[in-house]
């Protein structure tokens, strides 16, 4: 189904994938295309255009879009294509959305996720991950000062992918490392992948039931049929097997491994990583017929089993209790930090609430090794206070080893004025639950029709926070337009909205302004 849209004079689009945030929003001067029906963004994507005139376009199987001249055309070779307007405002649209299409749950991810600082062990043990290392990790968190937190056992655990038991040459007593870590305060999470090591006993006991996407490219012999073969997909660790997720013995299989990792040893939840729908095509042969951003979808709603869970590539799962962390940011400026609110005030304007601005500092190990030329102090502490008020907070590098003393207790002071705005964020998730609203949330949201569509250096925490980090090097001021009304300062400075103030950011200041009721 094709549709055709003409843009409104002046009207500004937001949609549909959270990677694009630093190109939005798409105006009759945006020349841009896109497939989320076979393709994928490596991030969030929701098959949904939502405008600031008060107009969306929904189709929920996916769509290929192309935006030119000011001419919107939506094609979806599986299902419906929507489109509504009247709504006046982008959160009219937005909220009609939600109730029509992708109404919340609901129930939101356990409060510690919002609450205190996580942790991923990958940036500090990359594929070393190991028992004595995870622990060393542990101890360096508590014993620094910082809280201990949800604790993410990043790849490399197990021996090969399709294994889900810890490979006891790098993990002896992992039963007694998660007793340890839930004595530290931890909660346990572990990293987790839809792919199977070819040649492992798990892939030829799921390729004999079915339970591996296969592909009529490869004519051979499968197990002694001749037929469709097992598809061996190549991903960013090498060639695999592929879950079939449409399968529920796949589904209860899979299931039963990680219920074997939380009853056994105390492991509390799963990152459950590389969703992504460029790793399914068109012509799969699976159990039940589905497209590839279904695959990815599939794969995402699975983890709703697991209170605690993580991920990073989704397709069409807003509503639900699901944490979803930006992709892996480089540790730069401009597609670093640079992107951090722009890509969240898009995941959050897709309708996914409960977000994460991805690991402190970015999520390249090589930036953060001993000899790096890379590493910047000053880039990681300002994306820290870029993360500190929005939803969650997590770290990987771990700031005690690469910081001085006089900057990682800017990184405490951050982390501290997360923990005091906790409360606030908790509710804001509590409202989402129920009526979909993002907690982070455009100016053009909160404030329409006020010249805010562009706005995507800035972000409000609900209706009355307006947050306005540092984001680039060497600046020690921040330059904000104030909406209409009373302000108040983090220095507990009133100004009065309606014009721009200019306020000092020292490198240990996140600025941030109240409205005030009087």
């Amino acid at each position: 189904m094709e549709l055709v849209v003409k843009m409104l004079e002046g009207e500004l689009w937001y949609g549909p994938s959270t990677k694009i945030g630093q190109i939005l929003p798409h105006d009759k001067d945006t020349d841009f295309s896109t497939d989320i029906e076979t393709g994928c963004s490596c991030n969030q994507d929701n098959p949904f255009l939502v405008s600031s005139m008060g107009r969306y376009i929904y189709a929920p199987k996916g769509f290929k879009l192309q935006i030119k001249d000011g001419i919107i055309t939506v094609n979806s070779r599986f299902g419906e294509v929507f489109f509504h307007e009247g709504f006046g405002t982008l959160k009219a649209a937005f909220l009609d959305a939600v109730k029509t299409y992708f109404p919340p749950n609901g129930e939101i991810p356990p409060e510690e996720f919002f609450t205190i600082p996580q942790y991923n062990t990958w940036i500090e043990l990359i594929y070393n991950q190991n028992q004595a290392d995870v622990l060393r990790y542990a101890h360096g968190i508590v014993d620094s000062g910082m809280p201990a937190g949800v604790l993410m056992i990043d790849d490399g655990w197990n021996n090969y992918y399709g294994s889900f038991r810890f490979s006891l040459e790098k993990f002896p007593d992992p039963a007694a490392m998660c007793r340890e870590l839930h004595e530290l305060g931890f909660k346990v999470m572990m990293w987790i992948c839809p792919f199977i090591s070819p040649d492992s006993v798990e892939f030829r006991y799921l390729s004999e039931r079915g339970m591996l996407i296969r592909t009529p490219k490869m004519n051979g012999t499968y197990f002694g049929n001749t037929g469709p073969s097992v598809a061996v997909r190549e991903w960013w660790n090498g060639w695999s097997g592929v879950l079939d997720m449409t399968n529920p013995e796949t589904e209860k299989w899979l299931d039963e491994k990680l219920r074997y990792l939380m009853e056994v040893y105390g492991v509390d939840g799963f990152k459950l990583d590389a969703g992504d729908a460029m790793y399914y095509f068109d012509d799969d042969i699976t159990y039940a017929p589905v497209t590839p951003a279904e695959h990815s979808a599939l794969w995402c709603r699975f983890g709703e089993k697991y209170a605690y869970n993580e991920y990073r590539a989704a397709f069409g799962c807003t509503g639900r209790a699901l944490v979803m962390r930006l992709h892996d940011k480089s540790h730069n400026w401009d597609h670093g930090v640079g992107a951090l609110i722009p890509d969240t005030l898009a995941q959050s304007i897709m309708g996914y609430a409960y977000t994460c601005p991805d690991m402190i500092g970015g999520g390249s190990f090589a930036d953060f090794l001993p000899n790096s030329t890379t590493f910047d102090p000053e880039l990681l502490i300002r994306y820290c206070e870029v993360a500190t008020l929005m939803p969650m907070m997590q770290f990987s590098v771990a700031p005690w080893r690469v910081l001085s003393k006089e900057h990682f207790e800017i990184i405490l002071k951050m982390y501290r004025l997360h923990v005091e705005f906790a409360p606030k964020i908790i509710e804001l998730a509590k409202n989402a639950s129920v009526t979909g609203e993002p907690i982070v949330r455009a100016l053009e949201y909160v404030f329409p029709n006020e010249g805010y569509g562009r706005t995507f250096d800035t972000f409000m925490l609900g209706d009355d926070i307006l947050v306005a980090p540092v984001y680039k090097k060497g600046e020690y001021t921040r330059t904000v337009r104030l909406p209409e009304g009373s302000w108040v300062d983090d220095c507990g400075v009133a100004y009065e909205g309606g014009r721009e103030v200019t306020v000092d950011a020292p490198i240990d200041r996140l600025p941030y302004f109240t409205r005030s009721s009087h």
